[in-house]
C-alpha cells in the first residue's frame, strides 16, 4: 500500500481520509427529506465548480457514462469532434456507436486545433452538436473552450458538449460563461474523490433539442434527471455512500475557496514544467509534450524512451505515477498533480524522479 501523497496518478486521484471517513456513515432512503436535504447542498456547490446557475445531475456511473448521456439526449445527426488526443477520439467514437455521423478535427500531439479549422468545418455545414474535450488528460493539454463555445453559437442549432473530466474542481469550468449546452465531468479526478459518480450539467438549449430526440435510452435519459431534479432527488437508486464523501469534499473545497484551489493546481503545473526543463537541460532524457500556451493545471504529460522503466523504478520508491495514452502510449508518462495534492508533495515526488532518472 502506497503512503498518503505519493499516488500521482492521473485519475483516479488520491482521496483524503476524511472524505472516505465520510462514507461510513449509515446509508439513508432515497426518498427521504434527508436525501433531498443533502442532494439540495451537492447540487449548491457542483453549480460552483461547473459555473452555472443551473442543476448539475449526478450519476451513478463513469464519466463516460455521463458523455454518452450528453450524446444520446444532446445529438441528432451529424457531429463535429474536435480530439486533441485519447479522449477527444473516445467522444467522436462514442457518438459513432450512437449511430452519428462524426467528422473529426485532430490536432498535432501536445497542440490543439486550431479555431480557423472549427470555424471552416461548421460552414461547411450540418453539424447538430461540436464535441470537444477541455483538458486532455491523455497528453496535458488543455483548450479555449469559451472560444469554441462562441465559434458554435454561430452555427445554426448546432450544441457545444465539453468532456471536462479531469479539469472540473482543479480548472476553472463554465457551462454558462462558455455558451455550453453540456459540461460532464467525474467523481475521481480534480474533485479527489472516489470513482463512481458522474455529472452532467446542461442549459435550456440542451433540455429543448433533448425532448426532440428518439431512443435517449432510460439511464441516461438527461430528461428523467431533469425531472427527478425538481424534486431534489435521482431518478435512480443513487450511490448514496459516495454522496456523502462528496458532501463532505464539496464543504472542504468551500473552505479553500475555488480560486485558491484552482491557483495550487497552477503552481504544481508550474513546478513540474520548470522541473521537466531543467531536466531535459541536464540531459536526463524527457522533454514536455503540451505546448506552453496548453499546458494543462492538472496533469502533465512527459515524453521519454524509457516509460516502463522509470514506472517501475518509481514503484519501487513507493510512487505511482501514470502511464502514456494514445497516440504516445510507448514513449510518454504522465504525473497527476491534481485534486488535493499540494506543490509540497510535488515537489518531493520530483525529488525522487530526478534521482530515478541519474540512474537510469
Amino acid at each position: 500500500m502506497l503512503e498518503a501523497g505519493r499516488f500521482f496518478v492521473p485519475g483516479p486521484t488520491e482521496v483524503r481520509p476524511e472524505v472516505l471517513d465520510a462514507m461510513r456513515r449509515p446509508v439513508i432512503f432515497h426518498r427521504s427529506p434527508a436525501m433531498e436535504e443533502l442532494m439540495r447542498r451537492v447540487s449548491g456547490g457542483l453549480g460552483k465548480v461547473f459555473g452555472t446557475r443551473r442543476t448539475v445531475h449526478v450519476i451513478t456511473g463513469s464519466g463516460t457514462a455521463a458523455m454518452e448521456a450528453a450524446v444520446l439526449s444532446g445529438t441528432v445527426r451529424r457531429v463535429l469532434s474536435i480530439v486533441h488526443g485519447d479522449f477527444g477520439e473516445r467522444f467522436a467514437r462514442m457518438a459513432e456507436a450512437c449511430g452519428r455521423t462524426v467528422v473529426r478535427l485532430t490536432s498535432n500531439p501536445g497542440d490543439v486545433v486550431s479555431l480557423d479549422q472549427v470555424r471552416d468545418a461548421l460552414r461547411s455545414g450540418g453539424f447538430d452538436a461540436v464535441t470537444a474535450t477541455h483538458n486532455e488528460t491523455a497528453l496535458g493539454v488543455v483548450a479555449d473552450m469559451r472560444a469554441l463555445g462562441a465559434l458554435v453559437r454561430e452555427a445554426s442549432d448546432c450544441l457545444f458538449l465539453v468532456d471536462a473530466v479531469s479539469s472540473a474542481g482543479g480548472v476553472p469550468v463554465g457551462l454558462d460563461d462558455w455558451g455550453a449546452d453540456a459540461v460532464v465531468s467525474a467523481s475521481q479526478k480534480a474533485l479527489a474523490l472516489p470513482p463512481g459518480l458522474a455529472f452532467a450539467a446542461v442549459s435550456a438549449r440542451f433540455v429543448d433539442r433533448a425532448k426532440s430526440v428518439k431512443n435517449r435510452g432510460t439511464y441516461l435519459d438527461v430528461l428523467r434527471y431533469e425531472e427527478f431534479a425538481g424534486k431534489a432527488q435521482s431518478p435512480t437508486t443513487p450511490a448514496v455512500s459516495l454522496l456523502f464523501a462528496l458532501d463532505r469534499q464539496m464543504a472542504d473545497i468551500e473552505v479553500e475557496t475555488l480560486d485558491s484551489r484552482f491557483a495550487r493546481h497552477v503552481a504544481m503545473r508550474d513546478v513540474c514544467t520548470a522541473w521537466v526543463q531543467r531536466a531535459e537541460a541536464a540531459a536526463l532524457g524527457v522533454s514536455l509534450v503540451a505546448r506552453p500556451e496548453h499546458r494543462s493545471p492538472t496533469v502533465t504529460c512527459i515524453r521519454t524512451n524509457d516509460r516502463d522503466a522509470i514506472l517501475q523504478r518509481m514503484r519501487e520508491q513507493g510512487y505511482e505515477l501514470g502511464g502514456g495514452q494514445a497516440p504516445l502510449a510507448k514513449n510518454t508518462f504522465r504525473i497527476g498533480h491534481m485534486g488535493d495534492h499540494t506543490v509540497v508533495g510535488v515537489e518531493s515526488m520530483l525529488d525522487v524522479l530526478e534521482r530515478v532518472l541519474r540512474t537510469i
